[in-house]
């Protein structure tokens, strides 16, 4: 089992709710690497990801974080360089991605667009969804729009093919899971608008790494900001 509590290889500081800590945790899973997850506490009252001693390890103050134990206690953050890391030391036998410089240039495209679109899209449409201090339908509507035209650039390169680069599932396949997960949240249905997409999320959803990596992970919407207020 990748989760390991005991003498992991790994410590990953997580939240329940964060879909970049997911990926990795993923990742991990897909690479049979041991880790211990590490919960912080995020609330309007808490947030451990400002105090001193989590800037100590990401001075940016976001998760996630992880912790090499096997390499001298390297601590290394951001999502995108967790995985470049995990797969420079720990994919000899290129698993999660190709030997190919060629191939690899298309897995750092889809990787790109990743960490550089769909995460912060979607997460802004969770934040004017949810959590800002003022009601702002149109923001939540531009960044939802802009999450199903990344959902569209998918579904045509989903045409005729299983995965996003080569023919087996790779790290450019798995980056885009986690928050896809959540897409119910701000109102899209991919399986009804992005059926080649709905596929592709089911296809990676079974594999048994990327269940056992899932562990832990919780997925409740609260009430959107104009169905209770945000004084609420």
């Amino acid at each position: 089992m990748a989760e390991d509590k005991t003498n992991p290889q790994f410590t990953l500081y997580t939240h329940h709710t964060c879909p970049a800590a997911f990926k990795v945790a993923h990742i991990l899973s897909l690479l049979h690497l041991t880790y211990k997850p590490i919960y912080i506490t995020i609330t309007k009252t808490t947030k451990d990801q400002k105090e001193p001693w989590f800037l100590s390890l990401n001075p940016n103050g976001r998760l996630p974080v992880l912790i090499d134990h096997h390499h001298s206690n390297h601590i290394i953050w951001e999502s995108a360089s967790i995985i470049t890391y995990l797969l420079t030391l720990y994919d000899p036998l290129f698993t999660l991605h190709p030997s190919s410089p060629f191939l690899q240039s298309e897995v750092n495209s889809w990787v790109a667009l990743q960490v550089s679109g769909q995460g912060p899209t979607i997460g802004q449409a969770f934040w004017f969804g949810y959590w800002h201090s003022e009601i702002l339908p149109s923001a939540y509507n531009r960044y939802v729009e802009e999450t199903k035209r990344i959902l569209g650039v998918l579904e045509g390169r989903l045409e005729g093919r299983e995965w996003l680069v080569g023919n087996k599932m790779s790290v450019a396949d798995v980056g885009f899971l986690a928050w896809y997960e959540e897409a119910f949240m701000v109102d899209i249905e991919i399986e009804r608008e992005f059926p080649r997409c709905w596929g592709w999320i089911g296809r990676m959803k079974v594999v048994p790494e990327i269940v056992e990596g899932s562990v832990g992970r919780e997925m409740i919407a609260p009430r959107k900001l104009w169905e209770r207020g945000v004084e609420e």
